[in-house]
């Protein structure tokens, strides 16, 4: 496969595409978890496919002391009014990159690990192009879906509460998320230390009460990703952009 990078919505990006590339190729944008960058997951392309998709992974945009870069500051008590500072960020990389490679929504699929993956539930279920188009899908891998709420550790076995107590707009986003019944897919390790599966779990469930559909997925591991999960994943990415071809 070969390699490219560049700048997009002032985020650098590394591009892995095969080596022939065909101009139709769907668009695979993946975020990485914090304290990481896009250059981590080159091999992750690989495994997901060498030959059907252009991959972009971009890098976060703000540094982190010590590692390398971060979607939005962790400290808050607040995380979904922090990542909601980053979502036009993430609503203007999805622009830029479909407009440079003239790719439509409809074949441009968002996802992301940990902290990307609740990036990728924060813009991607309120995303629309300009033609009022959703993305393919989104997939999340251990991550979960913020609220304009604070949130502590403790409490992650059961986010109930925490999301009922959203001040935002997450019930009016999630309502028109399952209007459209955009195609969303999540994978969690039960033995995560980071974001414990609990949280993942009420993810799903909140999304589910929603109306949306999720296809839903633990294995046995930590805060990791796993080959399985790729598998998994793969084959969900087929199917979500079937339905539009």
């Amino acid at each position: 496969m070969q390699i490219n990078r560049f700048e997009a919505a002032g985020l650098n990006c590394i591009e892995v595409a095969p080596d022939e590339v065909n101009p139709d190729l769907p668009l695979l944008i993946g975020l990485h978890g914090r304290g990481d960058w896009g250059e981590s997951y080159v091999d992750l392309a690989e495994l997901i496919s060498e030959t059907d998709y252009r991959f972009i992974f971009p890098n976060a945009p703000l540094p982190l002391p010590g590692a390398f870069f971060e979607w939005f500051r962790f400290e808050s008590a607040n995380l979904g009014k922090e990542a909601a500072t980053t979502r036009q960020t993430i609503f203007q990389l999805l622009e830029e990159l479909m407009a440079r490679y003239t790719t439509p929504a409809s074949r441009t699929f968002l996802f992301g690990f940990s902290q990307g993956g609740m990036m990728t539930l924060e813009a991607g279920l309120r995303y629309r192009d300009r033609d009022n188009q959703r993305l393919a899908g989104l997939a999340v891998l251990s991550g979960m879906l913020l609220a304009d709420a604070p949130f502590q550790a403790s409490r992650q076995t059961s986010l109930a509460s925490y999301y009922a107590s959203d001040k935002g707009d997450l019930k009016a986003v999630l309502a028109a998320a399952a209007a459209d019944q955009i195609p969303l897919f999540a994978a969690h390790g039960i033995y995560d230390p980071v974001i414990p599966v609990g949280a993942g779990r009420s993810t799903r469930e909140v999304l589910q009460q929603a109306g949306l559909v999720v296809e839903y997925y633990e294995f046995q591991g930590e805060h990791q990703i796993i080959l399985p999960e790729i598998q998994f994943l793969r084959q969900f990415i087929i199917k979500s952009l079937a339905k539009n071809d």
